[in-house]
């Protein structure tokens, strides 16, 4: 994963774009992982919630894949923590989890960008990374 700046123009455009993958289900991060830089993403996978933040005090990604249900810190707490946090604030949050609806809900007003409900397919996955991505990437207005 390459760093970068939490603002302004740093490069994004010519290099590929990053992608922590925060899953303590490790085939589920491994094939997810593989998916994406088959697709010409870099990843970089944390298996629990701790581990995520150590990645994150190194780099920041470009956008996070997030599991709710994490050993040592939560995916609910770590929204939080993410979106209290100046370097990580605007960073895209796509929650990966078997929540219901309405618990999905909770996710979007804890600050999520997007929630894939396992199982979900590659092409969903990859729709909604491209999707946020391109959105992160727009100059701003």
């Amino acid at each position: 994963m390459t760093a970068t700046s939490p603002a302004g123009d740093d490069g994004r455009r010519d290099r590929r774009p990053s992608i922590l993958i925060i899953e303590d289900e490790p085939g589920l991060a491994e094939v997810i992982s593989l998916n994406l830089q088959a697709s010409g993403f870099d990843t970089a996978i944390a298996t629990d919630g701790l581990e995520a933040l150590y990645a994150l005090d190194r780099e920041i990604p470009d956008l996070i894949l997030l599991d709710l249900h994490l050993p040592k810190v939560s995916g609910f707490r770590l929204i939080h923590l993410l979106r209290s946090r100046e370097a990580t604030a605007s960073v895209p949050v796509i929650v990966i989890t078997a929540l219901s609806f309405r618990e999905a809900e909770e996710v979007i007003r804890a600050g999520a960008d997007a929630f894939l409900t396992k199982p979900f397919s590659t092409d969903d996955l990859l729709a909604h990374v491209r999707h946020l991505i391109a959105l992160r990437d727009q100059p701003p207005a």
